[in-house]
C-alpha cells in the first residue's frame, strides 16, 4: 500500500537499499498500480490475464512473506495481530485523525505485499440491491456487477465461482446445516472465501497472490508484471492536465519519477484520496486537496462465553441485511475448549455518504502531504445506531430464554466510546469473562477496514473508473463505491478490479 513506511519500526531492518530483489525501478511502465493490497493484487493478475505487458506494481511495504495470519498463527494470537496493531510490524497509519477516536486505535494500513487480504476472513458478500442501485451507482456498472458484462456473466458471478472452485467447491464449511435456527430466527452458514491445512486448525482467505507464491516464499508475478517493493509512493506526476506517471522515494531515500501512460490508484481508500486530492489539486480541478463522502461501516456487537453443548456448532453465520436498518447480523461460535464457547455477535451496518466526511491534505515543502480525515455522522446514521441495539437486545433476549440464561439486559456505552471499542475481542479479554454474562462493544469509524466512499462512481470517477478531470488517472477498491451498502466490500472490490483490467485491456 502506499504512503510512508511504518514509523514504530526501522524500515531498513527489513528492506534492501537499491535495486534489491525486485529489479531496478524502470523509469517508464505502461501501467502503474498504486498499492499491492486486495485491489491492486487482484488488478495486476487481470490484466496480465487479458495479455497485458509492462505492468508495474508499486508497495510501500515489503515482500518477503506472503501468507496469511490465519495460516501463521492460532486463532488468539492472530485476532491479537489484528485488533493490537503495536504486535504487527507491518502496520502503519499514515494519516491524522481530525475526529478521534476515530480512525485512530487500529485504524490503519498493513503495509506489505498482500496488504489486508492477508489479514481478512474471506467474507463474500454483494452489495445488497437497495444500495447497488442507480442513481447512487451509474447503471452501467449495475449492470456488469449483476446482469451481465460483455456478453457473458455478471463480474459477480465469474468472481464467486472462480472463488468457489479456489475454496475447494463450497464457500461455507460442509458441515453446517444451510438453516441454522437459533435466538428466535434461522441463520445461514456465512460465505468465506477460505481454504483449510488438513489437520490443523490453520486456513486462509483468498488473495490472487495464492497464484503468485514462489521458491522461498517471494512471488513470482504473471508474465507482464513487475513488482518493485518498499517504494513509497509520493504523489502523482501531473504535467499539461493530464497524470503521467508517479513520484517515488525508495527504501534507500531516493528520490525518482516512473513515466506511465497509465496510473490507477489501488493504495487503501484514504491514502488513494489523498493522492488523488493532491493531484486534482494540481491539475486544477479542485481549488483544495480535500475530498468528501468517506464513509465505513457502523458495527456494533457483543460476546459472551456460554456452555457450548446448546449452541450452534463452531462456525460463522449470517442472517440477510434488512433493507430498513441497513444492516446485517452475523453469529461466531467459537470452541474454547472445556465445555466453553465464545459467543461474537455483531451487526454491521452502511454509513451513509456525507459531504462532512472528508480526507484532506495540508500542503507542506516535503512529499507526500499529510492526509488528515474527518467523519461526521449523519441524523439518520444515528437512527441506525439505535436500530442496531435494539436488534442485539431483542436477539439477546430470545437467546437467553433459548438457551434458559437470566435475561441479563444488554448495556450500550455512547457510539465511539474508545472504552467500548472492537478490542474487546481480544482473547486477553474474552478469556477473563463471566460466563453467561455479555459484554457489550462499537467498532470505532475507521477500524473495521471498510472504509470508502471518497472516490465515488458517477460523480468523481466516470464508469470506466477514470477521472475525467485528469486524463491517465484511474481508481480501484472501496474509494470507488458511491455507497458502501452493509456487506463486506470485498467481493464488489474483486469484481471491480477485474472489470477495470477488462476495460483497459480493451482500450
Amino acid at each position: 500500500m502506499s504512503g510512508n513506511p511504518p514509523s514504530h519500526h526501522d524500515p531498513a531492518a527489513s528492506r534492501v537499499a537499491g535495486p534489491g530483489p525486485w529489479g531496478p525501478l524502470p523509469g517508464h511502465a505502461r501501467t502503474v498500480i498504486v498499492g499491492g493490497g486486495l485491489a491492486g493484487v487482484e488488478l495486476a493478475a487481470a490484466l496480465a490475464g487479458h495479455g497485458a505487458e509492462d505492468v508495474l506494481l508499486l508497495e510501500a511495504g515489503p515482500g518477503e512473506e506472503l501468507s496469511h495470519i490465519h495460516m501463521t498463527h492460532p486463532r488468539g494470537p492472530a485476532t491479537e495481530v489484528v485488533f493490537a496493531p503495536d504486535r504487527d510490524p507491518h502496520f502503519h497509519r499514515p494519516w491524522l485523525s481530525d475526529a478521534p477516536p476515530h480512525y485512530t486505535g487500529i485504524s490503519g494500513l498493513r503495509c506489505r505485499l498482500g496488504g489486508r487480504s492477508l489479514y481478512w476472513h474471506g467474507v463474500i458478500l454483494p452489495l445488497e440491491d437497495w444500495a447497488l442501485r442507480p442513481p447512487a451507482w451509474p447503471a452501467e456498472v449495475v449492470a456488469d456487477l449483476t446482469t451481465t458484462a460483455a456478453g457473458g456473466p455478471s463480474w459477480y458471478d465469474r468472481v464467486t465461482a472462480d472463488l468457489t472452485a479456489w475454496s475447494g467447491g463450497v464457500l461455507w464449511d460442509p458441515a453446517q446445516p444451510a438453516r441454522t435456527p437459533f435466538g428466535g430466527r434461522e441463520f445461514h452458514p456465512l460465505p468465506r472465501a477460505c481454504r483449510h491445512l488438513p489437520g490443523t486448525d490453520r486456513w486462509e482467505a483468498y488473495t490472487a497472490l495464492a497464484a503468485w507464491r514462489g521458491p522461498g516464499g517471494r512471488p513470482t508475478p504473471p508474465p507482464g508484471v513487475r513488482v518493485r517493493c518498499d517504494t513509497e509512493v509520493l504523489a502523482v506526476d501531473v504535467r499539461d492536465g493530464r497524470a503521467r506517471g508517479v513520484r517515488v522515494r525508495a527504501a534507500d531515500g531516493t528520490v525518482a519519477t516512473v513515466a506511465a501512460d497509465t496510473v490507477v490508484l489501488c493504495a487503501g481508500t484514504v491514502e488513494s484520496t489523498r493522492l488523488a486530492a493532491q493531484a486534482l489539486t494540481e491539475a486544477g480541478a479542485l481549488r483544495a486537496p480535500r475530498l468528501g463522502g468517506l464513509a465505513d461501516h457502523i458495527v456494533q456487537g457483543f460476546v459472551v462465553r456460554l456452555p457450548a453443548g446448546r449452541l450452534p456448532a463452531p462456525g460463522s453465520y449470517h442472517l440477510p441485511a434488512d433493507p430498513v436498518l441497513r444492516s446485517y447480523l452475523r453469529m461466531d461460535v467459537y470452541d474454547e475448549g472445556h465445555g466453553e464457547a465464545l459467543l461474537d455477535v455483531r451487526v454491521t451496518g452502511e454509513q451513509l455518504p456525507n459531504e462532512d466526511s472528508v480526507v484532506e491534505c495540508r500542503p507542506s515543502a516535503g512529499q507526500p502531504w499529510r492526509a488528515h480525515v474527518r467523519t461526521e455522522l449523519l441524523p439518520e446514521d444515528h437512527k441506525m445506531i439505535g436500530g442496531q441495539r435494539d436488534l442485539l437486545r431483542d436477539f439477546w433476549a430470545a437467546a437467553a430464554r433459548e438457551l434458559g440464561l437470566p435475561a441479563t439486559a444488554l448495556e450500550f456505552a455512547g457510539f465511539g466510546d474508545a472504552d467500548r471499542d472492537n478490542t474487546r475481542v481480544l482473547p486477553d479479554h474474552t478469556r477473563g469473562q463471566s460466563t453467561g454474562r455479555p459484554e457489550t462493544w462499537a467498532s470505532l469509524l475507521g477500524t473495521e477496514d471498510h472504509e470508502g466512499g471518497s472516490l465515488p462512481l458517477g460523480r468523481l470517477l466516470d464508469a470506466r473508473q477514470a477521472f475525467p478531470a485528469l486524463p491517465g488517472l484511474y481508481a480501484a477498491g472501496p474509494a470507488v463505491f458511491p455507497r458502501l451498502g452493509a456487506a463486506n466490500p470485498s467481493l464488489t472490490t474483486i469484481a471491480l478490479s477485474r472489470r477495470l483490467a477488462s476495460l483497459l485491456a480493451a482500450g
